[in-house]
């Protein structure tokens, strides 16, 4: 663990890629708490309506005169929760069913995969967009459809690691020592893939705070009164010409999140297996 650490804190990109998510995710922290950050509430109206970005509204206010950091700050709760949710589950569902696809490889493996390849065939955005029609487009719907688009690559990743893994020595001597499947599994296979597991899922947060932003920003998302960031830029998007801060700034939170959890997973990628950056190094080098 502490040779993992240094060999991470050697990636300056990841250093302050992690330093921007833990600001991120103080953010979500406040906005559950409510604390008074900015002095106004989150649906506070007033009739300073649609003014630019001043001392007092530091990204100006919305057409109901609402402060828009506020609302940003506000909105962080519902996009870094669904994004990490996202992760969670798919996290789950993908583990199961890489490890049992892995496991008992054969014919069960083949048959597994085949339903991987038949899910990963149908276009993402219409699968969330049907799924959230039939669900619903309250958080909870959000969450389901995008998590049961976002576990396929972690269930090919635990497939690999446990293919590679289960006969290795350790395993087989665990097996000449009696023990279960189950036992052989969660005590020497699982610990043994995890590492490649949590970076996967630092790339699922991003996605899923991307296409929940993408869904909300075309009208088949999250619904008012709900606020994400999403919601935000898509009740921008209407004033473009006009009052261009009303998009930018969650358009800009939304970037910088996706772009800082993508560096925190390429750090941690880089810390866990140092190989994979020396090869990258290599490839560049050739390139060049």
């Amino acid at each position: 663990m502490k040779r993992f650490f240094i060999r991470l804190s050697k990636v300056r990109t990841a250093v302050a890629a992690l330093l921007v998510v833990l600001l991120i995710c103080l953010l979500c922290v406040v906005s559950y708490l409510n604390l008074p950050l900015t002095g106004f509430a989150f649906d506070e109206t007033s009739n300073a309506i649609l003014l630019d970005p001043c001392p007092e509204h530091p990204m100006g206010t919305d057409e109901l005169g609402r402060d828009l950091l506020t609302r940003v700050i506000y909105g962080s709760r519902l996009s870094i929760t669904i994004g990490v949710l996202t992760a969670l589950v798919s996290l789950v569902i993908g583990t199961v069913y890489g490890a049992i696809s892995g496991y008992c490889g054969g014919k069960i493996d083949s048959l597994l995969m085949r339903i991987v390849d038949i899910a990963y065939s149908l276009p993402d955005l219409l699968v969330m967009i049907l799924l959230g029609v039939l669900i619903g487009r309250g958080t909870l719907g959000i969450l389901i459809a995008l998590a049961l688009v976002s576990w396929r690559g972690t269930a090919r990743l635990v497939r690999a690691q446990f293919l590679a893994l289960k006969s290795e020595e350790f395993v087989e001597a665990a097996r000449a020592q009696g023990q279960g499947h189950l036992k052989i599994i969660t005590r020497h296979l699982l610990p043994n893939s995890i590492g490649p597991v949590i970076v996967a899922m630092t790339f699922t947060v991003p996605a899923a705070i991307l296409s929940e932003s993408t869904l909300s920003f075309i009208g088949l998302g999250l619904s008012p009164p709900a606020c994400s960031w999403g919601t935000l830029a898509s009740d921008g998007w209407r004033s473009l010409q006009t009052h261009p801060h009303l998009i930018l700034f969650p358009s800009l939170f939304i970037f910088v999140s996706v772009l800082a959890f993508n560096f925190l997973g390429d750090g941690l990628r880089d810390a866990l297996d140092p190989r994979t950056r020396s090869e990258a190094k290599s490839r560049v080098g050739k390139e060049l």
